[in-house]
């Protein structure tokens, strides 16, 4: 199986999703078509096996990050989520074109994995970030990196490199208010409080 998986990853890579067949499948894993319908019935259910095990190869790439994310600044883990995503898509470049496979019964599943492994870096990041803020902050997150990936498949060799740095600011922007000390945020409170008070005294 492991050898029609890495064949599918190729003529995926080759020529996308929506070209690719079974056909061209079995013939570039030097073997009959019948033998690949032994393990799979279709094409998405190719593409499916083939998400499955990107899922489980990036783990470590996402426990790392979860690690180091303490150490970070806001904008250096909206870089190194940026990062994160191009380095995972140019070990797997057929996650591009899996880009294009319709939904199935397991891909919320799968979704929502992914958007937990976020919320994990980013409690990491900011242990007092309550649970829920977290999941909330994550989905936007695996929103921007879809976004980031459907224009990064679809773009030129010369553009890749400007989008990778728009997102980043994107993905920056959005997370530092969010990723501040919490002391800040209610030092900033309270002083705005102390303020709006004076304020009223005069």
């Amino acid at each position: 199986m492991a050898g029609f998986l890495r064949a599918a990853a190729s003529v995926l890579t080759e020529i996308g999703y929506e070209r690719a067949t079974m056909s061209a499948i079995a013939k570039r894993a030097g073997s009959s078509i019948g033998s690949l319908y032994q393990f799979f019935p279709n094409k998405r259910s190719v593409a499916e096996a083939l998400r499955a095990q990107y899922v489980d190869d990036v783990e470590q790439s996402w426990a790392d990050l979860a690690r180091r994310a303490p150490a970070l600044g806001a904008r250096q883990l909206g870089c190194r989520l940026v990062s994160l995503q191009i380095q995972i898509v140019k070990s797997h470049p057929a996650l591009l074109a899996l880009l294009d496979v319709p939904a199935s019964p397991r891909t919320p599943a799968r979704r929502e994995l992914v958007r937990n492994r976020i919320a994990v870096v980013l409690a990491a990041h900011s242990p007092r970030m309550s649970s829920g803020t977290a999941r909330r902050t994550a989905a936007v997150v695996q929103q921007v990196s879809k976004a980031l990936l459907t224009l990064y498949a679809h773009a030129g060799a010369e553009e890749k490199p400007a989008l990778i740095e728009e997102f980043k600011a994107v993905l920056t922007a959005y997370l530092r208010p969010k990723l501040r000390p919490a002391s800040r945020r209610r030092g900033g409170n309270r002083t705005r409080s102390a303020s709006s008070a004076g304020s009223g005294a005069a």
